[in-house]
């Protein structure tokens, strides 16, 4: 049996490797008082003591204050798996410096596993390489590096990969229960990871706990929003350990204070002071005990409480503690805390001991040392005095300046900032970004740079160049709005000393990285700026400003000048060798064919890009993005999904999930999914469940996800619409992914007057964005549908207002369908552009939007009381299109709905058979997919064929659409109120109605009326 608290052979890494090893620490032991049911819930959710048929394994957060036992009840859990032959391993994340060491804890809990099964380590290194990333001292592991040399970029997507198939592997080997500790210090890397085993679960015999210190949480902590998604997760435990009852604290008191105690005993009054201070913390009962028992007082707080234990060490012992202290972190290793102090070996190892001896320190193999509790730590750093903790900064930076392989980068910059030394801080920082993004960790390299240009001014030539840097990891770790402010603040900013040429690489930066919101930028007057700030010579700054110049004028449609601009970068590019700048260029260009020849032509052309792409070139992600959209354009539904499927995996696999490209390529497959039929499919692409995202792409995702919840009724608060809302102006997307679902939710929910709202508020972003667009063709289809419902019933201002509208919409919808993409900005996502020749062929989902426009302006015509309303004919002839559109189109639910509103027209003009028939239609796939809206529409129209009305009836009804009262029905009629009222309740059984205002309104859908 192998646990991680094995013996390290002779083959241990040397110190110099000691941070990226991570070496393991003894668990603590001790009294595990009133625990108990917490300790059972743990063993149970591991799986510890399977029972009922259940096997060992699965997953559990555990949670609570500093100092209320995690760590105990953690090791008892550990020696009791041990106990019953399990492995055990423990990863421990560190705090301040070590917050931004991507993968910190894995590195521990990986080396853990090669030490007690190498074999394992092996099998599962030979199918996943990147497995190597997380064992620096193993020099023969694929990937592998000696720290600090510079390393291949690594996926964080095959980094998970690889350490979910190792603990998979060796749960089938041995059960194994794996902790992560204090999770609330974990870099953006490791959360991730950690959010993606909790979800994952395990196939084999592992159990997970991991643990965070809940008092830690901010409003601002980066893990309080990790944390609502793993609230989400199903299957997940999640423990709280509360504060000890009091009968429990005084028992522990009593346990510490026993026969074996050093020192006298306490009296009763002390201890039950003890007991009623400590609040229910083990720790600070622990710690008020043992000072007590060292006669010290026990007022003042903890940390005047754990500086005390302190104090009673010799000066020299409390010089180690105070560099220890200020060091960062958890862990500090022997060679550092020799450096920094400056001792001698004998003396720092005398005062080593006696840390250790009174329980401030532990030790661990290789030498290294760690406080017995962060809040000593943290209590001894509070208490430096300024000069002190200046001098220890200063030691610090000096010793990590001349050995940098003692610490990461990340230190080095932190103590050289805090003694002035900002330049070296800046390179300490840089070189900290370098290695976060090397092993995908963007959001870490974020933070280093941002603190790089903190402590820059801004007449410092070396802003410009961190700002693009900085600029870029906002871009991969899915920033996009972060992205674009630092180079605008940059440029508003740029100080007495920026050079022309730094200059034009920002405007160019920025013209690339805006187009992907919807903000006001002037891409032309930006590259107008940066070419007139360089010269005609040939150099690769020339060729990234025409790249951004090409971009510029195909997004604002002057496809003939990007042609000559392109090929001018085109020619430049080939002479300077830069093959990358080559393969954008002919994307970007793929616009310009698009505009000038045919659609076969533009996808011949993107397929020999895609060929000459390398598959780990991110500009594959664009290439393959618009071959799905244009694919999609053509009505080839099934291929454009195939293709955005193979983006979204390209992008996983390259880390850029949230990257440009990336994350559209999986949001548009769950739409694609979602008009295909494949509610399901749909639903899972665009679920974020246990994913954190960025926004605005979480928006996105979740108005996008909207539709499904809308074809199924499912019911969504107004403030889910708001919160959307807010990204509106970022990001047009986002408006039309809101809109669209939000007029049948409106629609189904009744709210004719928000309906309308929502629309208006939509289209003037969307204008102000875009100017013509295709999305108003499915938007004044889905409106007028509406108002076709809920229009007739309502005020005459409100009705009046809803007939507007449909009209403004439709007349701008069929204008649109006629237009060349050189009046369109072609930044548009694909989908919604157009191209000379037939709309049906160059995009088909707008032709079948158009076709019904028009059935249901039909509708809404013969609903809405007009003097001349269209024969019912017409009517059947316009939905019969609507159909086949949406059938050649291939959009699953909306040729249902179609057909839905077909029935209803055949049976308006007689035809029963036809309209049952074309019903059952509709019913199944209505009834496959879960829409209950569209069956409850199929309901009230089976309804209505099952109990015919009486003549009496159709009187009653129609003068009750008009508005009539049951005086003034009767009166008209020559009957009675009363029996007024009793035909109105027949026709409401009848038509299946909830009220007056929905019986006119089916009445009026149904042509009774």
């Amino acid at each position: 049996m192998t646990t991680a608290t094995d013996a390290v052979t002779a083959s241990t890494p040397p110190l110099s490797a000691e941070y990226a090893m991570m070496p393991r620490m003894p668990m603590r032991t001790g009294p595990l008082i009133g625990r108990d049911t917490d300790l059972s819930r743990l063993a149970d959710a591991v799986g510890l003591h399977p029972d009922g048929g259940a096997g060992p394994g699965g997953v559990v957060v555990l949670s609570g204050d500093a100092g209320i036992g995690k760590s105990r009840i953690v090791s008892r859990l550990v020696a009791d798996a041990t106990d019953s032959g399990w492995f055990t391993a423990v990863g421990h994340c560190v705090g301040q410096a070590g917050s931004n060491l991507a993968y910190l804890p894995f590195v521990e809990l990986v080396g853990a596993v090669d030490a007690g099964h190498p074999e394992v380590v092996e099998r599962v290194l030979a199918g996943h390489p990147a497995l190597g990333h997380l064992l620096p001292g193993r020099v023969d592991a694929p990937g592998a590096v000696p720290t600090p040399a510079p390393a291949q970029a690594t996926d964080p997507g095959q980094v998970a990969e690889a350490v979910h198939a190792l603990l998979s592997a060796l749960g089938a080997e041995q059960p194994s229960l794996v902790v992560v500790e204090d999770v609330h210090w974990a870099d953006h890397s490791s959360r991730d990871l950690v959010t993606l085993l909790l979800t994952r679960g395990f196939p084999t015999a592992v159990g997970l706990v991991v643990t965070y210190r809940s008092d830690d949480l901010h409003r601002r902590h980066p893990l309080h929003d990790t944390l609502a998604v793993w609230a989400r997760i199903a299957g997940l435990e999640h423990v709280e350990l509360a504060p000890l009852p009091d009968a429990a604290v005084r028992e522990l008191v009593a346990a510490l204070d026993g026969p074996s105690a050093d020192g006298p005993s306490l009296d009763a009054e002390t201890a039950g002071e003890i007991a009623r201070r400590s609040e229910g913390n083990p720790f600070f009962a622990e710690e008020l005990v043992a000072s007590a028992a060292a006669g010290q007082s026990l007022t003042g707080g903890l940390g005047r409480v754990l500086r005390a234990r302190v104090e009673q060490l010799d000066d020299t012992a409390q010089r180690v503690l105070h560099a220890a202290a200020l060091k960062g972190g958890q862990l500090i290793g022997h060679e550092l805390l020799s450096r920094v102090t400056g001792l001698p070996d004998e003396t720092l190892e005398a005062a080593l001991a006696a840390a250790v001896e009174h329980h401030v320190l532990e030790a661990c193999w290789p030498p290294a040392y760690t406080f017995r509790h962060a809040l000593l730590g943290e209590a001894v750093a509070d208490g430096l005095l300024p000069g002190e903790r200046l001098r220890l900064h200063r030691a610090y930076a000096a010793v990590l300046a001349e050995h940098p392989d003692l610490a990461p980068a990340s230190e080095l910059a932190r103590h050289a900032a805090a003694v002035g030394d900002l330049q070296t801080a800046v390179r300490a920082s840089r070189a900290a970004a370098e290695a976060a993004m090397t092993v995908g960790g963007p959001q870490e390299a974020l933070l280093h740079l941002e603190r790089a240009l903190s402590w820059l001014g801004e007449d410092d030539p070396q802003r410009d160049e961190v700002t693009l840097l900085a600029s870029r990891a906002a871009m991969v770790a899915g920033e996009p709005i972060r992205a674009v402010d630092l180079l605008r603040d940059r440029l508003d900013h740029p100080g007495s000393g920026q050079q022309p040429g730094a200059r034009a690489d920002l405007l160019a930066t920025l013209v690339i990285r805006s187009r992907m919101l919807d903000l006001p930028v002037d891409s032309i007057a930006l590259t107008d700026e940066a070419l007139s700030l360089l010269g005609d010579e040939a150099e690769e700054r020339r060729v990234r400003v025409l790249v951004a110049r090409v971009q510029a004028l195909v997004d604002t449609g002057s496809f003939l000048e990007a042609a000559v601009v392109g090929n001018e970068a085109s020619m430049l590019a080939e002479r300077l060798g830069l093959t990358a700048t080559l393969a954008e260029l002919r994307t970007i260009l793929a616009r310009v064919l698009e505009a000038q020849q045919d659609l076969d032509a533009v996808e011949a052309h993107l397929r020999s890009v895609v060929r000459d792409l390398a598959p780990d070139d991110p500009l594959l992600l664009r290439a393959l993005h618009q071959l799905a959209s244009l694919a999609h354009r053509r009505g080839d539904l099934p291929g454009s999904l195939a293709l955005y499927d193979q983006g979204a995996e390209a992008a996983r696999r390259l880390h850029r999930e949230w990257a440009p490209w990336g994350q559209e390529c999986r949001l548009l497959g769950g739409l694609t999914a979602y008009e295909l039929g494949d509610w399901d499919g749909s639903a899972r692409r665009l679920d974020l469940t246990g994913r954190p995202a960025p926004q605005p792409g979480r928006a996105i995702f979740t108005a996008a996800a909207l539709s499904v919840r809308a074809g199924r009724g499912e019911p969504v608060g107004s403030e889910v619409i708001e919160e959307l809302r807010r990204w509106w102006a970022v990001d047009s997307l986002c408006v039309v992914q809101t809109v669209m679902p939000a007029i049948d939710l409106l629609g189904q929910a009744g709210d004719l007057e928000g309906l309308l709202d929502l629309v208006e508020a939509g289209v003037r972003v969307l204008d102000a964005a875009w100017g013509d667009y295709h999305a108003l063709a499915r938007m004044a289809a889905l409106v007028a549908g509406q108002a076709a419902a809920l229009a007739p019933p309502a005020d005459p201002a409100l009705r009046s207002r809803a007939l507007s509208l449909v009209d403004e919409l439709a007349d701008r919808a069929r204008l649109i369908g006629g237009l060349r993409p050189a009046v369109e900005k072609a930044s548009r996502p694909v989908f919604e552009r157009s191209t000379p020749g037939p709309l049906e062929d160059t995009s088909r989902e707008t032709w079948a939007w158009l076709v019904r426009l028009e059935a249901e302006l039909l509708r809404l015509q013969r609903v809405a009381g007009t003097v001349d309303p269209p024969p019912v004919e017409e009517l059947v002839d316009a939905w019969r299109g609507s159909v086949a559109a949406f059938e050649r189109y291939g959009h699953v639910f909306e040729v249902a709905r179609s057909r839905a509103r077909l029935a209803e027209a055949l049976r308006a003009a007689g035809d029963d058979a036809g309209s049952r028939q074309v019903a059952e239609q509709a019913r199944a796939v209505a009834e496959r997919l879960g829409a209950r809206p569209l069956l409850g529409e199929l309901d009230l129209l089976g309804g209505v064929r099952q109990a015919e009305l009486t003549p009496r009836e159709l009187e009653v009804l129609r003068l009750l659409a008009e508005g009539r009262t049951n005086g003034q029905i009767g009166r008209q009629l020559y009957i009675s109120t009363k029996t007024v009222s009793v035909h109105v309740s027949n026709l409401l059984a009848k038509l299946g109605a909830s009220g007056r205002t929905e019986a006119a309104a089916i009445a009026r859908r149904r042509g009774l009326a």
